[in-house]
């Protein structure tokens, strides 16, 4: 049985993914779920308990009513303090296997995917983050893989699928050659010819790598492009169709790092779309 936490702020992103978390709990026949929602402690000590009680009146409602819904009652835990600590310590006391969060704007989670409040839960929980934007209609029908030569986009993908969010046959993959700025490119005496013969290239080796992974991509799935990762990838994301990107990470040092390093950053921050973000550990 899956294990869900859902970082909620009470808004109606929040909401989304709430309702995202209902439909993967209630596809799978049942699971074990938590609405977790995190207060700052910097406030007076009077107001921050005033908060808590109002925090667990609503979710306990909300509870209620998506026991109907999802087929089994979610836990509600209202915390006090600083929200990427609260978050990995309730996601490993519950050992969850998913973590849910809305795409927050207005409110302590706001930073959630830029910057280090998402770097910080990623790499010290090994956990798998969705991002969920918009409103919940349907299943997940078409995803889009950002993929390297790494493991990481391999785990990525295979994760993707245990969790219940993707189908074999129902996944792009995406993958960037990036140029050099034109004037470089002529200093270093790097042609036109020579990109397309990196593309294609790449394009062998990700063939190469899927197939030992075992993911079967027809080839009018599989894009590599030159040009920015963020362009190829958004552009990629728009040509399919996809309701769901994945992204796999890498760990550098201690540090965990996207595998596009900032572009996935800003990536998350300007697509609208939902986003699947998968470390190496999970």
């Amino acid at each position: 049985m899956i294990k869900i936490l859902v970082a909620t702020d009470l808004s109606e992103r929040s909401a989304h993914a709430v309702q995202r978390a209902v439909q993967l709990i209630r596809r799978q026949g049942g699971g074990e779920w938590c609405l977790l929602h995190v207060i700052d402690d910097d406030a007076p000590g009077e107001l921050v308990q005033r908060q808590v009680q109002q925090a667990e009146t609503l979710l306990q409602a909300q509870a209620e009513r998506l026991l109907e819904q999802a087929g089994s009652r979610p836990r509600v835990v209202v915390a006090v303090g600083e929200v990427a600590e609260v978050v990995v310590e309730s996601a490993k006391g519950m050992g969850a296997d998913l973590l849910v969060v809305g795409a927050h704007r207005k409110s302590a989670l706001r930073d959630f995917f830029v910057g280090t409040t998402l770097e910080r839960v990623v790499r010290s929980s090994h956990l798998p983050v969705l991002r969920v934007n918009g409103p919940v209609t349907h299943d997940y029908r078409h995803a889009l893989l950002a993929a390297d030569l790494s493991r990481t986009s391999m785990q990525a993908w295979h994760r993707a699928r245990e969790l219940g969010l993707i189908e074999e046959g129902q996944v792009e993959i995406a993958s960037a050659v990036e140029p050099l700025a034109a004037g470089a490119m002529m200093d270093a005496g790097i042609s036109a010819e020579v990109l397309e013969n990196q593309r294609d290239l790449m394009r062998q080796q990700l063939l190469e790598r899927l197939g030992k992974a075992g993911v079967n991509v027809a080839d009018a799935h599989l894009h590599v492009q030159i040009g920015s990762p963020e362009g190829v990838i958004g552009d990629a994301l728009r040509k399919s169709g996809a309701d769901l990107l994945v992204l796999g990470t890498h760990a550098r040092e201690g540090a965990s790092r996207f595998f596009l390093g900032s572009v996935a950053s800003r990536l998350l921050a300007s697509l609208d779309g939902d986003a699947l973000i998968v470390p190496p550990a999970a």
